[in-house]
């Protein structure tokens, strides 16, 4: 098996494929984050951080998992933020759209942990193992302290209940992540270039990308379960949707000056 892939991938080690596959992933990013500014502005505001990132390393896939997944096709047509954010969530009722989601919240920041943890272990010559932690350690700091706990402030709860609910989902997300990680670290990398590659080398990033890629689909069916038990939330802005449905049922404004759309609350993670 390892022969076969030392034969089958050393493509990916080539610059004529790791070029154009981050100029597209670099493009893509700045097209999404111009995207979810402007038609798709009903986006989750975590997601909004996480999808540049993971089409910077995905480039073609990562654009057409959000294409189909975070972007409804017609949400350009749509006025108001408030109509934007009820077809937005219209869209993303499907689960396995929730799910996919949750996985690019979870890998889109998680992975910008391990990949700097991965520039930062190959420069000073850890050994696999050492790597693999230390990834694992960096990895689960930005995905916790920043966008799990970021998501969960966003449904309402307080800043400990945020660190408890984000720190649960990221234990779980990020295991399954580091495990396709890992995998291909240990395995598929040396059995292709017969090193760890160093930053300075196309190999480095388009394998640290396949690395990405594989805990991605690995961490999915963890982010299933996650989702479908109420410890991840996907996309979607049902809460503040019934909260504003409410306030127009009591005859009460949205907090802020009159007249002024709320602005949307929702989970990405």
């Amino acid at each position: 098996m390892m022969s076969f892939l030392a034969n089958a991938l050393t493509w990916m080690a080539e610059p004529w494929f790791a070029i154009p596959w981050y100029v597209v992933g670099v493009l893509g990013a700045i097209w999404v984050v111009y995207d979810s500014l402007t038609a798709n502005s009903a986006l989750n505001p975590p997601l909004k951080v996480c999808w540049p990132i993971l089409i910077l390393f995905f480039s073609i896939i990562g654009i057409g998992l959000y294409l189909v997944t975070s972007r409804p096709s017609d949400i350009a047509r749509y006025n108001g933020r408030e109509d934007k954010m009820r077809r937005f969530t219209e869209y993303s009722k499907p689960r396995w759209r929730k799910v996919v989601a949750s996985a690019a919240h979870c890998v889109g920041g998680d992975g910008l942990g391990i990949m700097t943890a991965m520039v930062g272990a190959r420069l000073w010559g850890f050994t696999f193992w050492q790597e693999f932690w230390f990834e694992y350690a960096v990895g689960f700091a930005f995905g916790w302290f920043i966008f799990q706990t970021w998501a969960m402030r966003m449904h309402n709860n307080g800043w400990l209940m945020s660190l408890w609910k984000g720190g649960r989902a990221e234990f779980f997300s990020m295991i399954t992540v580091m495990v396709g990680m890992g995998l291909v670290m240990r395995f598929v990398t040396p059995a292709v270039v017969g090193e760890q590659p160093l930053p300075d080398t196309y190999a480095f990033w388009t394998f640290g990308a396949l690395g990405l890629l594989v805990g991605f689909i690995v961490t999915y069916p963890m982010n299933w379960v996650l989702v479908t038990i109420g410890w991840k939330h996907g996309q979607g802005h049902e809460h503040m949707l019934e909260k504003m449905d409410q306030q127009k049922v009591d005859g009460t404004q949205p907090q802020g000056r009159p007249g002024q759309q709320p602005v949307p609350h929702g989970s990405g993670g």
